[in-house]
Formats: C-alpha cells, sequence, structure tokens
C-alpha cells in the first residue's frame, strides 16, 4: 500500500518504468529530448522507477520476470539515450583503463542490479569495467592490477556467496597494489554483511552507489563527464 501511495509522487517516466509501460517511456524519453532536458535527469527519473519495481519485487508484487524485463526497459531508454550521452552506457567494448571494476562474484550469476548501476556510473562519465558474473577473487585482483581501478564493485544477491565476496576483499587488502582499492558492496547486503566481508561501503539503491564513487574517486559531473576535482 506504502508503495502504491508514492505513485503519486513519481513523474511520468519515473510512473511508465514502475508500470513496465515500454511503449510509454520510449514515447517520454523521446518528448524529454526534444525538450532538451538533461540525459542524466532522463536516466535519474528512470532510476526512480526502477526503485519502485525493486520495492515491489520485495513485496511480492513484482516477479523475477518483471524485474528482468524492467532492466530490458531500461536498457532501451539509454539505447535511445546513446547518441546524447558523454560516455557510452550501453555495452561496449572494456576500457583498457578503469576508474572502477564492478562483477558478481564466484558462485553468483544475479547481473541486473550490476548492468544498471554500471549503466549509471558510465552515464556520469566514470569508467567502469564489467567483469562480468561468478568471477573468483583471483581473477578480481588481476583486473584491479590491469585496469588500474581505484574502486572495487562487488555484487551478490546469494547469502551463500557471502564467504566469496570476503575472500575477494581479503585477497585485494594483503595484494592489490597502492595506493589502497576502495570497496564497495551491492546486492542482498547490509551493514553487518559489509563488517563480515571487511568492505568500505555497501549500498542497496544503485544511486547511492553512484554517489559513493563520486566521493571517493573525488569526482564531479562537469558538462555530463566525470572529472577530478584538484586536490583531492
Amino acid at each position: 500500500m506504502i508503495i502504491r501511495r508514492r505513485w503519486f509522487t513519481l513523474g511520468p517516466l519515473a510512473l511508465a518504468m514502475a508500470e513496465l509501460d515500454e511503449k510509454r517511456a520510449l514515447e517520454l524519453v523521446k518528448l524529454a529530448l526534444r525538450e532538451e532536458k538533461s540525459p542524466l535527469e532522463i536516466v535519474e527519473e528512470c532510476r526512480q522507477g526502477l526503485k519502485v519495481v525493486g520495492e515491489r519485487y520485495s513485496c511480492g508484487e513484482y516477479f523475477l520476470s518483471d524485474l528482468i524485463m524492467s532492466a530490458e526497459i531500461f536498457q532501451e531508454v539509454l539505447r535511445a539515450l546513446e547518441p546524447y550521452l558523454p560516455v557510452s552506457s550501453t555495452p561496449q567494448e572494456q576500457p583498457n583503463k578503469a576508474d572502477i571494476v564492478f562483477g558478481t562474484v564466484e558462485g553468483d550469476i544475479h547481473d541486473i542490479g550490476k548492468n544498471i548501476t554500471i549503466s549509471l556510473l558510465r552515464c556520469e562519465g566514470f569508467r567502469v569495467y564489467d567483469a562480468g558474473v561468478d568471477i573468483p577473487p583471483d581473477v578480481f585482483l588481476t583486473l584491479l592490477r590491469e585496469t588500474g581501478a581505484q574502486v572495487l564493485a562487488l555484487s551478490a544477491l546469494l547469502t551463500s556467496s557471502f564467504e566469496a565476496m570476503r575472500r575477494t576483499v581479503q585477497l585485494v587488502r594483503m595484494m592489490a597494489p597502492k595506493p589502497p582499492v576502495k570497496i564497495i558492496i551491492g546486492g542482498l547486503v547490509n551493514e553487518r554483511v559489509c563488517q563480515y566481508v571487511g568492505a568500505d561501503a555497501w549500498v542497496r539503491e544503485a544511486g547511492e552507489g553512484v554517489a559513493i564513487c563520486r566521493r571517493w574517486l573525488g569526482m564531479r559531473v562537469v558538462r555530463g563527464r566525470a572529472e577530478k576535482i584538484m586536490g583531492l
């Protein structure tokens, strides 16, 4: 009931996303672009709708198929925004150098939340290496060394994968090159899990993760592109 009342505060695009109305959502994206609305504003409104989808899933009103559909609609929105974005947000060639390495830990193959968060990060200009799913600790370490990334983002929706997450954090703490890599975890996690695995931060929402990465990397968005803040 609470979620339904919250719908009255959503914008039309967020509401279309929340209702999984792909045709309506894409029409509103085109309208917003004609009105010269910022692509990042459009993405943020979509994110609000996706948040409602996640809440409805948690309440049992939506099912896994609905979560998958919402992610597919979001990808279609990003494809429509592609010409207007400073950095590609849709699947692309992996960068040789990255700000963030992002992947789902060993033993877990869920990737919806990971993919949405990566899209938001790329929309803000961050170079993100998408490691994929079911990634062993040593592969994360290798990618950090090869890309020079300063942030490692780990995703997990299975409680059975928390041990793999913990092993990954421990290996990175011991072996990663200096300066120390910041580690953020997301998915079905909380403060207790964060402390158990030894991460620096945890999030349930993609927008929170973007804000934390921006703060850690000393970035600000300038004309839609992430740039280093001098002195940080």
